[in-house]
């Protein structure tokens, strides 16, 4: 009975992720418009394809499928036969409550500003319910709580104005419609795809390898090792979580097997997996909604992050380096380094890291860039298949580059011609690898890739619903305004105070709420007022004041992850290591350091953003005297804190060290000097215990 339950749960999976992958291509992302222009050069008009749904429709449907997939795939057990009964209503709920926004979209664009009737005062009543249900399911209890605290505020705040708060939260395209959503359906979803279809054909698993194989002999310990292989996880897969369960099931057994404690193998993947989330070319999902809010490119943000998240992954590193020496576990065992031969002939599996990047820099759109390099890898992985023979290959050959080429021949741009690229090989290599049996494996895969995809897309579609009806409520209530204005009075406008403020709202609010949702609360709220504090104290223009304090936010949000008491990525990884959770979770806190002291550092020192300043020599010196000391920062607090500076030091060292690398952390108006100093007796100490020694 519970592997006919299983098989169920994955035939529903699959084809919930494979139509919203379908409908998302099609009609979100525009697809229905090439395949029109296509068949229409060859002599068929078939306008049904242009019937296309407005967007807010197409999230309407796409809550529908996310509410229905998440009650089936987390039903409800403590009922009995009851909780059956009860799903079902759920469902019933969710498809009523969210495809009615289909069925009266029309009156919405006619008249705006709706009376209530019986039908649309119960459908927004059905799709809350259903909505705060199937989340509570996948995200835990208090964003669904905060959500309709929120909801609650607003209509009291409007003096019961149930008309006016359903239209806005329901019927506009506010709250439950509003940005969050727009950007997770347009955008995140691509990338999620991306990710999920590389980590079903092995991508991760293989960086991991590769890099193990290519340095394993040069770097000094498994766990440093882990590091680096995050790092390059993280660059393609944009979640902390996913991170640790790709690259963490690999680096932990080897690294516990090396000597590092459980507690510390865990932090040592919670912390650098995490980095995964700030790691360009793709970041967080909340990038993408940072995009929206700032009126940038994306590209901006991933330029803009750049640095910054080099520093924090040199944190973690130095770190682990002091602690694998204390240990004395300098090297990686033999047995553990898998041949680097083999490997080098799916080297290939790399391209989508430098491929994505350089589209995104090129300027293409977010999704575009996604599916396009998809395209190319997922040719590389079908030429790559032992045993297919000739005419397989030649034909996922002819039919990908036809339809990329007839894309550009009939008028497309270079960008539609890749997402025809990404979009027809997704569904060639399903047809192909269904048809001959050498490659059945691969469609294997690609089925796993369809239950990753609604897997993960469903807590990110419901966690941006809930912010957006958090953000609908403080706008419309205007106390996102008032709150920010009341941080400014309290702090006296002071930007450490600010800074302070905002960092403790994050990460607090990182206690139970996802990171992209914490980002949207934290940002309506504190955003503005520490763009503010930002501009005043270092007179940048308001516009790159802002760029600063959104990526302040974004940071500690995604910080929560590894702090305690709730966070999710130590979490997984003490489970994996098979360590204590609390153990993990603060080491993983103390090597995550540099990630607590970066945002401070940009924030006083914006050049380290690169696009927040006009470039002279001036602006040249200020980055370089703001990157050296946050090295010397690290440098200095990582052998405080481990008591290893190229041996063991005592108490009066560590503590000129704590000293130094607060100091750096400040700089301002001590810059040079501090650094200088800093260097100085870094140097010196190194060279006098190695002397000693």
């Amino acid at each position: 009975m519970r592997w006919e339950r299983q098989q169920i749960v994955f035939i529903v999976a699959v084809l919930a992720g494979f139509f919203l992958t379908f409908y998302e291509l099609l009609y979100v992302m525009k697809l229905n418009f090439i395949a029109y222009s296509m068949l229409k050069a060859l002599g068929h008009d078939l306008r049904l394809l242009l019937a296309i749904p407005d967007l807010q429709q197409s999230m309407a449907l796409i809550l529908a499928i996310t509410t229905a997939s998440v009650i089936l795939l987390k039903p409800t057990r403590r009922l009995g036969r009851v909780s059956i009964l009860y799903d079902v209503l759920m469902i019933l709920f969710g498809l009523t409550g969210f495809l009615y926004i289909v069925y009266v979209y029309e009156d919405i664009v006619r008249i705006g500003y709706l009376t209530l009737t019986w039908d649309r005062l119960l459908m927004p009543l059905l799709a809350f319910i259903a909505l705060i249900d199937a989340s509570r399911r996948v995200l835990g209890y208090v964003l669904p709580a905060l959500a309709t605290l929120a909801v609650l505020l607003a209509w009291a705040y409007e003096g019961y104005n149930t008309r006016l708060v359903l239209n806005h939260f329901y019927y506009a395209k506010e709250g439950l419609f509003g940005i969050p959503l727009f950007v997770m359906v347009s955008y995140v979803f691509a990338f999620i795809l991306f990710g999920s279809i590389l980590t079903s054909l092995g991508v991760g698993r293989y960086i991991t390898e590769f890099l193990l194989a290519l340095l394993g002999r040069r770097v000094k310990g498994i766990a440093k090792l882990a590091v680096i292989s995050s790092l390059a996880v993280g660059t393609v897969s944009g979640s902390s979580v996913a991170n640790v369960m790709v690259t963490g099931t690999y680096t932990i057994p080897l690294s516990k097997r090396a000597g590092y404690p459980p507690h510390v193998a865990g932090a040592v993947e919670a912390s650098a997996s995490t980095g995964g989330q700030i790691a360009p070319p793709i970041l967080g999902a909340a990038a993408f909604v940072m995009a929206e809010f700032l009126d940038r490119p994306y590209r901006d943000i991933m330029i803009a992050a750049t640095i910054p998240a080099l520093l924090y992954f040199f944190g973690v590193y130095v770190f682990i380096d002091r602690i694998s020496k204390k240990l004395g576990l300098v090297s990686v065992r033999s047995e553990d380094i898998p041949p680097l031969k083999p490997l080098l002939t799916r080297v290939y599996l790399l391209i989508p890291i430098p491929l994505i990047a350089l589209l995104l820099l090129w300027g293409l759109e977010p999704q575009y860039a996604a599916l396009g390099s998809l395209g190319f890898v997922i040719l590389l992985v079908w030429l790559s298949i032992g045993g297919l023979g000739v005419i397989p290959k030649l034909l996922f050959i002819i039919i990908a580059s036809t339809l990329t080429y007839f894309t550009l021949r009939i008028g497309f741009s270079v960008a539609s011609a890749l997402f025809t690229l990404g979009v027809t090989s997704i569904f060639i290599l399903l047809a192909l690898s269904l048809a001959f049996k050498n490659a059945r494996f691969i469609f294997k895969s690609l089925l796993e890739a369809f239950k990753d995809t609604i897997e993960t897309v469903s807590p990110v579609f419901l966690a941006a619903t809930l912010a957006g009806l958090i953000q609908g409520s403080l706008t419309l209530t205007g106390l996102a305004a008032s709150i920010g204005f009341m941080i400014l009075d309290l702090t006296g406008g002071n930007v450490f105070l600010v800074m302070v403020t905002v960092m403790l709202m994050s990460l607090v609010l990182g206690m139970g709420v996802p990171t992209t949702a914490n980002y949207i609360i934290t940002s309506t709220i504190g955003g503005a007022a520490l763009a503010i504090a930002i501009n005043s104290w270092t007179s940048l223009p308001l516009d790159s004041a802002r760029l600063v304090a959104h990526m302040f936010v974004f940071y500690f949000g995604i910080l929560a992850d590894v702090t305690p008491p709730v966070a999710l990525a130590s979490y997984a990884a003490s489970t994996l290591a098979k360590a204590d959770f609390w153990k993990t979770a603060l080491t993983a806190t103390k090597l995550s350091l540099a990630g607590y002291l970066v945002p401070y550092i940009f924030a006083l020192n914006p050049t380290l953003l690169i696009l927040t300043v006009s470039w002279n020599l001036e602006t040249v010196i200020t980055f370089l005297l703001g990157l050296g000391g946050m090295v010397m920062t690290v440098l200095t607090l990582s052998s405080a804190i481990e008591g290893w500076h190229g041996g063991p030091i005592g108490r009066w060292e560590r503590a000129i060290l704590l000293a130094l690398g607060v100091l750096n952390i400040v700089q301002e108006p001590l810059w040079f000097s501090a650094t200088i100093l800093t260097v100085t007796v870094v140097v010196y100490t190194l060279l006098y215990l190695r002397r000693a020694r």
